[in-house]
């Protein structure tokens, strides 16, 4: 039997910490998730429970990669046990949640999609290697992916090694 889940985006705090979480629950109320620590929900998508531990995985994952290729070229992000970091603009999150929330129906793609999210995650780095090979839904698919994974924060500041910056 597959039950019927609520998908959902949300902020929260906890100890002073802003953060975005995906998760999904069966009650209609997505606020009784989390201890209360959620203030505002931005997306709510009604799924079976297979389909939300699916698409619930396939946006941590993206989120994940985007998280890690920000460490690697040496941007912070607060680091938070029950979510993601809040520095990351809503816009980034919502398009994630969308874009994987939306493909989930066809399978022959999703398989696809998770094939090219798994290549992005082994290589580490955002290239052209993915893109070489792809044509038509895949293609669009890749550069949308990687349109969002390039996401840095403009604020210099956050750069942890500010050691290869220009003096002028």
């Amino acid at each position: 039997m597959n039950n019927a889940v609520n998908l959902y985006l949300a902020s929260g705090v906890s100890e002073g910490i802003g953060f975005w979480v995906v998760n999904f629950t069966d009650e209609d109320n997505v606020f009784n998730s989390l201890d209360s620590k959620l203030l505002e929900c931005y997306r709510k998508e009604l799924f079976g429970l297979e389909g939300a531990i699916e698409v619930r995985k396939a946006i941590n994952a993206t989120l994940d990669i985007l998280s890690c290729d920000s460490k690697l070229d040496k941007y912070k992000l607060d680091n938070n046990n029950i979510g993601y970091s809040s520095e990351i603009p809503i816009y980034i999150i919502e398009d994630i949640f969308d874009l994987w929330a939306s493909n989930y129906n066809n399978k022959i793609l999703w398989k696809k999609y998770l094939g090219i999210l798994n290549f992005r995650n082994k290589i580490k780095k955002n290239n052209r290697y993915i893109q070489i090979g792809l044509k038509g839904d895949t293609y669009k698919f890749a550069i949308k992916l990687d349109q969002l994974m390039s996401f840095r924060p403009i604020n210099l500041s956050f750069r942890l090694d500010k050691s290869k910056d220009l003096m002028w």
